[in-house]
């Protein structure tokens, strides 16, 4: 059996050789539909790959805030219970409940309040003070953000080290608003961080428990984990819990989702080529059947069976395909080291030296994966495009065919 294709091989290879010039435009055909293909998707990960990178570099992807999720029109509460199973997961070093409330100051400036255990601060939040220190538990003491301590330093003249009255809006039985008044001290600032903290009034919990009751629920839990990389295994193991996950890893999945709808539109694109290079194996195909036609005509006369001729096109293709894939490999490689080598300094240049940074040393990443699908691309659309002429070929009568109708 295998002699017989290793005959049908040698047939296919002898048959192509006499036609080098009509294969070679053939296969270029299809290689043309390939190297498309892979410019896109090579752009496409040099893209994602860069963006990547820069929120990586730019953002904490080793912390998640968890919050509440509503299921089955049921609100999935957090509780000590799901804060020690979140705590088991593997990776998360930290996890601390947190309590997110808004105060305001006697002249109305907004306070975005976190409150957590003290004993977590450290663990989880990692605070970095320009001024002054943390919170001891259950003292009055307050931890300001980069941020809002501007506006309060401008608005209220609040620094570091002052006491200042607080008030929260609470309502009374009959539904009327009563402000609560009470003391804080500043007694922190934290550097600035470029995230959500820069604008919070950290707090002991114990503190906003006596403000607002003892029975005053989690509604969220920030969790430290101990690998950028596991973000996305720890995500998924929360979200199980019936829990949501916010952080910046959701940057990188919106990058992802953007970049695999732009690369999925361009692909399409790219497939018109790769059905150009079809019909043209298939009319190159049909033409050698038609030339072939008496020859075809005696090897059937003499025992070879229908499979046998679809066989014997088919492994044609098949070496079409193959070359086609191999040549569309180059031309991806040869297209990506262009774009790298021409694309990066063209749009530095159209949009200025500040973006140098944002596509790193390379605009088009070409991975193995890439080059085995190239190939396996070219060899499918050129066994689709053989099988016309193959079952053409296979169904001609062989007394006609030998007289050369």
């Amino acid at each position: 059996m295998i002699g017989k294709y290793f005959d049908f091989l040698r047939i296919a290879l002898r048959q192509l050789r006499a036609k080098k010039f009509r294969v070679i435009l053939t296969a270029l055909g299809i290689a043309v539909g390939v190297a498309a293909v892979i410019g896109i998707l090579a752009i496409g990960e040099g893209i994602r790959t860069q963006a990547i990178e820069t929120i990586k570099a730019q953002s904490d992807l080793t912390l998640i805030e968890v919050t509440p999720d509503v299921r089955n029109e049921t609100t999935q509460l957090i509780t000590d219970a799901r804060v020690e199973s979140i705590r088991g997961i593997p990776h998360v070093v930290a996890a601390a409940p947190a309590i997110r409330d808004s105060y305001a100051t006697k002249r109305q400036t907004y306070l975005s309040v976190l409150a957590v255990r003290q004993q977590d601060l450290d663990k989880v939040i990692k605070p970095e003070y320009l001024r002054g220190t943390g919170f001891d538990p259950g003292s009055s003491d307050v931890i300001f953000g980069y941020n809002i301590r501007e506006t309060l330093q401008r608005a209220d003249g609040i620094r570091v080290g002052d006491t200042f009255t607080a008030l929260v809006r609470e309502y009374n039985e009959t539904g009327v608003p009563v402000d609560k008044t009470f003391n804080l001290t500043a007694a922190g600032v934290m550097r600035e961080r470029d995230d959500q903290f820069d604008q919070v009034v950290l707090i002991d919990i114990d503190t906003e428990r006596s403000i607002r009751g003892s029975d005053t629920d989690y509604n969220c839990i920030f969790v430290r984990i101990d690998d950028p990389n596991a973000v996305f295994s720890v995500v998924q193991q929360i979200e199980a819990r019936g829990l949501t996950a916010k952080g910046a890893f959701e940057q990188i999945e919106a990058v992802n989702r953007f970049m695999d709808m732009m690369v999925m539109i361009f692909t399409i694109f790219a497939g018109f080529a790769l059905i150009v290079g079809c019909l043209m194996i298939m009319t190159t195909m049909v033409t050698s059947v038609f030339e072939r036609t008496r020859e075809i005509g005696i090897t059937m006369a003499v025992g070879a069976s229908e499979g046998d001729v679809i066989s014997q096109v088919m492994l044609e293709c098949l070496v079409i395909g193959v070359m086609g894939g191999i040549a569309g490999d180059v031309f991806g490689l040869l297209f990506s080291a262009f774009a790298n080598a021409v694309g990066k300094p063209f749009i530095i240049s159209q949009l200025g030296t500040e973006f140098s940074g944002i596509f790193g040393s390379q605009i088009a990443i070409v991975t193995p994966t890439m080059l085995v699908s190239g190939m396996l691309i070219a060899i499918v659309f050129s066994l689709i495009a053989g099988i016309y002429p193959a079952v053409k070929a296979a169904r001609l009568n062989p007394v006609e065919a030998i007289r050369g109708i």
